[in-house]
């Protein structure tokens, strides 16, 4: 279980977090809500070791996820670490130049040793890249693909560490809508088919509603509401959080949120 516990963060004199606690249920996705500035790429990059907290602790099964041992894998993850947490951020043009296959490769970096690569590493890779559509894409180089493929190739790298927890941030900002809605589906996929823990910051309420088993809601550096997404996402909390006015239609496929598009009074 990945777990903070009483932990406090400040940006200089701000505090943004105060004695801030949290547990991901295991084997289900959460989703990370809240109006700008709310605490959510903070918290993200606390509980994926981008940054330490001032005081409290963020364990791993039980360990403190700044006691683990082992080499800093990119300056952010040591490699017991990351060969259980897998991070897709937002996009990251730094890797243009380098083909789909070699990005992949860099996924099974926390296993590698001093002897060189794993063993059948090769072959993992492969099964990935099929099951994620991406096989034909091996030798292209990043800057060729399109949003979606290249969303989708960043999940595979994410994928090749083999990890029991996944890490979105905001997973869908620059993609179309048929591409925001075919990537969650793959998400979702993997998270029932594989057991992964998936923790990913969304806006899209809508989205969040579908594709969320919990969703917690921040605002100011708490937690508002927590629980199943259509027990935290009502109009009440939407207008005293976002101060908008919406009202929640029924669908065959489940509640959707309509925008009202006002600003609350």
């Amino acid at each position: 279980m990945l777990k903070a516990s009483q932990i406090d963060f400040s940006y200089g004199s701000k505090q943004l977090f105060n004695q801030f606690s949290l547990s991901l249920q295991e084997n289900q996705i959460t989703t990370l809500i809240g109006p700008n500035g709310s605490g959510k790429s903070t918290l993200f990059r606390l509980l994926t070791r981008a940054i330490r907290p001032s005081a409290g602790t963020i364990t791993l099964d039980g360990q403190d996820i700044w006691q683990l041992d082992g080499q800093d894998i990119w300056q952010l993850a040591a490699k017991d670490f990351a060969k259980k947490v897998a991070i897709v951020h937002q996009q990251n043009q730094l890797y243009d130049q380098i083909t789909v296959k070699e990005l992949v490769k860099m996924g099974r970096l926390p296993y590698h040793s001093l002897m060189g690569d794993e063993e059948n590493g090769s072959a993992r890779l492969q099964q990935i890249m099929q099951e994620l559509e991406i096989a034909d894409l091996a030798d292209k180089f990043i800057a060729q693909l399109s949003g979606g493929q290249q969303q989708r190739v960043w999940l595979a790298t994410a994928l090749a560490q083999e990890p029991e927890y996944l890490f979105l941030d905001e997973p869908t900002t620059y993609l179309d809508l048929h591409f925001q809605y075919r990537f969650l589906d793959l998400v979702k996929k993997l998270n029932r088919k594989q057991n992964l823990t998936i923790c990913m910051i969304l806006h899209d309420l809508n989205q969040a509603l579908q594709y969320s088993n919990q969703v917690i809601l921040l605002n100011q550096g708490r937690i508002q509401k927590q629980g199943r997404p259509e027990e935290v996402i009502t109009a009440q909390a939407i207008r005293q959080n976002f101060g908008i006015d919406c009202e929640m239609i029924e669908t065959e496929q489940g509640k959707v949120l309509l925008m009202a598009g006002s600003e609350a009074k």
